[in-house]
């Protein structure tokens, strides 16, 4: 299992109440919440492995140098980040709770979570499940090597399991055309504007018949019939942005990552946290709490 763990607490973090206290005071509602999504995530799917992936640079620089736009709707104008400092300190209890409990806690430097679930699940050799709420990990679908996604955009407790069955029903595309396909479409919270006149049924067309982004590219500029002359204009006036943008959205860049041992460890006496079940880790949530 992979955790793009940032979109769990911040989703724990804006979901449970803000007046869980640990024994000292301190506000705990996106560990606590953090913890629960996680075991909830155990218990429902039994994983054998755990990742959980960080971003250790959450806009990096060379993704804005290839495209300005990315991401700045999440960005503040005094505070880039956004992360309100209740939840700032909460994040560090967060990592060195899962450390304590050996739990890896993975990122690369300049490098977004993203990045890191991708590399491990392309590095796979196992059933893999990619849990985020970042719709761009849809990408890292495959049914033929069982990589699927708990999509957290619905909720915790109410995820969705995507395969591409799903994506199919959804989008009308492969889970492999789904970068194409938001680079045509656009996404306002990656900064994508997208390619003027192409919505989703337009961008699923276009993917049903041409495949891929490049042979879509190609057929306008060779005046394929099949696309309509206003939405080959659009293409081929967007192609510098399509070809930027493709090097952003895209998650086929070779990083490296530790190769780990990634079963859960042992806490002091007790079996591995994955055997504990839900009903120990209620008694050990009392110790974790410190923290």
């Amino acid at each position: 299992m992979l955790v793009d763990i940032a979109t769990v607490y911040y989703r724990a973090y804006y979901s449970m109440p803000d007046s869980l206290k640990s024994p000292d005071g301190r506000q705990i509602n996106a560990v606590r919440g953090t913890m629960d999504a996680l075991m909830h995530f155990i218990d429902t799917y039994e994983p054998q492995h755990l990742i959980t992936a960080w971003d250790f640079a959450w806009r990096p620089e060379w993704r804005v140098n290839l495209l300005p736009t990315y991401k700045t709707a999440r960005v503040a104008a005094e505070d880039e980040e956004q992360m309100p400092d209740t939840l700032s300190d909460q994040v560090d209890s967060v990592r060195q709770i899962l450390e304590e409990l050996g739990v890896a806690c993975i990122g690369v430097e300049d490098h977004e979570a993203d990045d890191v679930v991708a590399q491990y699940a392309r590095e796979s050799s196992m059933k893999t499940y990619v849990v985020s709420g970042d719709r761009d990990l849809f990408q890292l679908i495959d049914d033929t090597r069982d990589v699927s996604m708990l999509y957290l955009g619905t909720g915790i407790s109410k995820h969705t399991f995507a395969n591409n069955d799903y994506i199919a029903e959804r989008f009308g595309i492969q889970a492999h055309q789904y970068a194409d396909y938001s680079l045509m479409r656009g996404d306002a919270s990656d900064g994508l504007p997208g390619v003027k006149g192409i919505g989703e049924k337009t961008a699923a067309a276009l993917l049903q018949t041409f495949g891929n982004l490049d042979s879509i590219v190609d057929a306008a500029h060779a005046g394929d019939e099949r696309i309509k002359p206003r939405i080959a204009a659009s293409l081929i006036e967007h192609r510098d942005y399509l070809e930027a943008a493709k090097q952003v959205v895209v998650l086929n860049r070779e990083i490296e990552v530790p190769a780990l041992d990634t079963s859960w460890k042992t806490v002091g006496d007790s079996p591995t946290l994955i055997d504990l079940g839900m009903k120990r880790y209620q008694q050990m949530w009392e110790q974790v709490t410190d923290y």
